[in-house]
C-alpha cells in the first residue's frame, strides 16, 4: 500500500501599531482593535496594551479593515491596503451620544478592574450613612472611624463623584452621607490616582468612587438628627446630634457638618486624616499625666465627656486642576474618677499604695489644609499649605498615699508646606521635583503639689525638617528605571527646667541641647512589567552627618535599605503578591536626653547618652480572590520580620 502526505506552510501576517491621542500623542491603554475582513466579518480582536500598542497575526489583509474605538474617540477605520505596517493610529476626541435605555442594575458588576455595587441591594431599613452599607459588601471593611479597607489593605483614595474632595479625612463622608442619596459605589482596583504615572509605575491600591443619585446633584442637600434624654449616675441631660450638608455641583463641592454629644464618642476622631504620614519634626509629649480609664468595659458606658465637631470642606474646580480647603475645629471634655490599691512586693517588706483620683481633661484642635493640585497625563502639581493648633489642659487630683495635685498645659503648634511636581516627556519619560518643610513647637508645663511642695517644669522643644528632592524615571517595553536624589536637614532643639528638686532623685534635672542631622541620599528603583507580573526593586542609599552640640559625639553614618516585591495576576480573579526586605535607620534622636524629665508626679524619664542604629529584615506573601457575581471575596497574609534594637 503507497501513502503520500503534502503539507503546506501558511505565511501568518504580523499585524501591529501604536494608538495615540492626537493632542499630546500619549498612548492610549484599553482601546478596542477589531480586524474585519471584506465582507465585514470579524477576524481578530484585542485591546492596546500599557503602551498603547496592539499586535496579532492573520493569514491575509487584502480587503481587510481595523476598526479602531474607544469611549470620548470618535471611531477609526484603517484600511490595510494602503498603510505599512507597523501603523500608528490618531484618535480624536468626541462626544459618544448614547440611546436611552432602560437597565436593570445587577447587585455587584465588574468591568475591568472596576467593580461597581449597587447600593440599593445591600441598604437595610435600620441604616443611617453610607458607610453602614460598605461594610456589607463583599470584600470592603469599613471602621466605626469611617477608614475603608478593601482586601485587607487601605484604600489609597476616596471620590465622590469623580472628585477628591475630602483626602484622607473620608470618614466625614462615610459617616455623614446619607446612604439613600448614593446610587452605586465604584470600587477600582490598582487604582494609580496620578494619571501622569498611568502605565509607568504599578499600584496595588484600590480606590472607592461614590455615585450619587440625580437628586443629589446639582443642589444642596440636608440631614440631620438629634436625640436628648436624662442620666441618674452621672445625673445631668444627655444628648447626641448631628448636622449634615453637602453640595455635589460640576465645578463645586462642598461638605459641612456640625456634631456635637455627651455619650462617651469623641469626635475628634472623625477628622482623622487616614493619608497622613507621620510629621517629619518627629516631636512627641514628654509629660504623661492622663485621666484614668476602665478598660474592660466600652467608653460609652464608662466615659464622661461633652465633645463637639465643625467641619467644612470645599472644591474648586479651576481652568486646569482643582483647589481644596480643608477647616475643622473639635473640643472634648472628659471627666474621670478611680480608686487604684497597688501592692509593691519588696526585699524589705511589702508596700502597698492606695490613689483615689478625680480629674478633668480639656482639649481643643484646630486645622487648616489648602490644596492646589493639576492632574493631567502629562503634568502633576500638588502644593499643599497645612497648620494644626492643638492645646490641652489637665488637671488631676490624687488622695491617698502620696495626696497632690497636677495641671498639665500640653499646646502644640504645626506649620507645613509640601509641594510636588511630575513632568511626563514623550510619553515614556518622567521628571519629578518634591519641597517638603515642616516646623513644629511642643512647650510643655507640669506643676505638682506634693506634700507642701510645689514643683514646676517648663519644655521647650522645637524642630525644623526640610526636604528637597529631584528623580527622573524613563520607561522601554514594560521596564521603569528610575532615580531619586536628594538632601535632608532637622534642626531641633530642647530646653527643659525642673528647680527645688527633691533630694531624692540624683543627677540632672536640666536639658539643654541640639540633635541635627544632614542627609544626602539616592534612590534607584527598577520597575518591571511583563503580562501580569510586576517586578520592583528599590535600593536606597543614604549618607547622614549627625551634630549633638557636645551631648554627644558628632558622627557620619551609611545607611542602605533594598527591598523587592512581585505581583502576579494571572486574571480578574487572584492576585498575589510577594515582598521582601532588609535595612538599617538610627535611633530616635528624641531619646538623646542626659537629664532627668518629670513626666508625672511619680515617675522621672532619662534618656541615652549613646547613639546607635537598628536592623530589620521582613518578607511576606498576600493573597486575594474574588468571585463577584457569587459575591466571594478572600485574602489572606503571611509575614515574618526580625529586628535588632540596641
Amino acid at each position: 500500500m503507497l501513502a503520500s502526505f503534502n503539507a503546506t506552510a501558511q505565511i501568518q501576517i504580523n499585524v501591529s501599531g501604536i494608538v495615540v491621542e492626537e493632542d499630546s500623542n500619549e498612548p492610549l491603554t484599553g482601546a478596542s482593535v477589531i480586524l474585519r475582513n471584506v465582507n465585514g466579518r470579524i477576524l481578530k480582536y484585542t485591546t492596546t496594551d500599557v503602551n498603547g500598542r496592539f499586535s496579532f497575526f492573520t493569514p491575509e489583509i487584502n480587503g481587510c479593515t481595523l476598526d479602531v474605538s474607544m469611549m470620548s474617540f470618535a471611531k477609526q477605520i484603517v484600511k490595510l491596503d494602503s498603510v505599512q505596517l507597523p501603523v500608528t493610529i490618531v484618535m480624536e476626541a468626541s462626544a459618544t451620544m448614547l440611546k436611552e435605555v432602560a437597565v436593570k442594575a445587577d447587585r455587584i458588576r465588574e468591568q475591568g478592574d472596576t467593580i461597581t455595587y449597587t447600593v440599593g441591594s445591600f441598604a437595610q431599613a435600620q441604616d443611617r450613612s453610607i458607610g453602614d452599607v460598605l461594610k456589607r459588601m463583599p470584600g470592603i471593611d469599613v471602621s466605626n472611624s469611617g477608614k475603608i479597607q478593601y482586601q485587607g489593605e487601605d484604600i489609597n483614595k476616596f471620590y465622590i463623584e469623580g472628585s477628591d474632595m475630602l483626602g484622607g479625612k473620608y470618614g466625614i463622608a462615610t459617616n455623614g452621607i446619607n446612604h439613600d442619596d448614593v446610587g452605586a459605589v465604584e470600587l477600582m482596583e490598582n487604582h494609580q490616582p496620578m494619571q501622569v504615572l498611568s502605565g509607568i509605575s504599578f499600584s496595588d491600591k484600590a480606590a472607592i468612587n461614590l455615585k450619587l443619585k440625580n437628586k443629589a446633584k446639582a443642589t444642596w442637600t440636608f440631614h440631620g438628627d438629634a436625640g436628648g434624654g436624662y442620666s441618674w449616675q452621672p445625673e445631668g441631660a444627655v444628648w447626641d446630634g448631628e448636622l449634615f450638608a453637602m453640595a455635589v455641583m460640576p465645578g463645586f463641592q462642598n461638605i459641612t457638618t456640625f456634631k456635637t454629644n455627651n455619650i462617651g464618642e469623641d469626635l475628634s476622631a472623625s477628622a482623622t486624616d487616614f493619608f497622613a504620614s507621620s510629621r517629619a519634626t518627629g516631636l512627641s509629649q514628654y509629660v504623661s499625666v492622663s485621666l484614668p480609664g476602665v478598660p474592660n468595659l466600652s467608653r460609652k458606658r464608662t466615659l464622661f465627656n461633652r465633645s463637639a465637631l465643625v467641619s467644612t470642606n470645599s472644591l474648586w474646580k479651576v481652568k486646569n486642576g482643582e483647589f481644596k480647603a480643608q477647616i475643622d475645629y473639635s473640643f472634648n471634655r472628659v471627666t474621670a474618677q478611680a480608686a487604684n490599691i497597688t501592692t509593691y512586693f519588696l526585699e524589705s517588706g511589702d508596700r502597698v499604695i492606695s490613689e483615689n483620683r478625680d480629674g478633668r481633661d480639656r482639649s481643643h484642635s484646630l486645622s487648616g489644609k489648602f490644596i492646589y493640585e493639576v492632574n493631567q497625563k502629562t503634568t502633576f502639581i500638588n502644593n499643599t499649605l497645612s497648620t494644626n493648633i492643638d492645646w490641652d489642659d489637665v488637671t488631676l487630683g490624687v488622695t491617698g498615699s502620696l495626696p497632690n495635685d497636677q495641671s498639665v498645659k500640653l499646646p502644640d503648634y504645626y506649620v507645613a508646606n509640601k509641594f510636588k511636581m511630575i513632568k511626563r516627556f514623550n510619553g515614556k519619560h518622567l521628571v519629578t521635583f518634591q519641597s517638603n518643610n515642616e516646623w513644629e513647637s511642643l512647650p510643655q508645663t507640669l506643676n505638682v503639689s506634693l506634700e507642701g511642695n510645689n514643683l514646676n517644669q517648663h519644655i521647650g522643644d522645637h524642630a525644623f525638617y526640610t526636604h528637597e528632592s529631584a528623580a527622573y524615571a524613563f520607561s522601554i517595553k514594560g521596564i521603569t528605571v528610575s532615580l531619586e536624589g536628594g538632601v535632608k536637614g532637622y534642626l531641633r532643639s530642647l530646653n527643659t527646667e525642673l528647680p527645688d528638686m527633691p533630694e531624692e532623685i540624683p543627677g540632672e534635672t536640666e536639658n539643654v541641647l541640639n540633635t541635627n542631622y544632614f542627609t544626602v541620599y539616592a534612590t534607584p528603583k527598577f520597575e518591571y512589567w511583563v503580562k501580569r507580573v510586576n517586578f520592583t526593586l528599590n535600593a536606597p542609599v543614604s549618607f547622614a552627618h549627625y551634630t549633638f552640640d557636645k551631648a554627644l559625639a558628632n558622627r557620619s553614618e551609611v545607611y542602605f535599605s533594598p527591598s523587592i516585591s512581585m505581583n502576579w495576576k494571572p486574571n480578574n480573579r487572584f492576585s498575589m503578591t510577594l515582598r521582601g526586605g532588609t535595612g538599617r535607620s538610627p535611633m530616635n534622636l528624641n531619646m538623646i536626653q542626659p537629664g532627668y524629665i518629670m513626666t508625672n508626679y511619680r515617675t522621672f524619664k532619662q534618656g541615652v547618652d549613646d547613639f546607635y542604629n537598628s536592623t530589620s529584615q521582613n518578607v511576606s506573601a498576600s493573597f486575594a480572590y474574588k468571585h463577584t457575581r457569587r459575591g466571594v471575596f478572600a485574602n489572606a497574609i503571611v509575614m515574618q520580620s526580625w529586628s535588632h534594637l540596641p
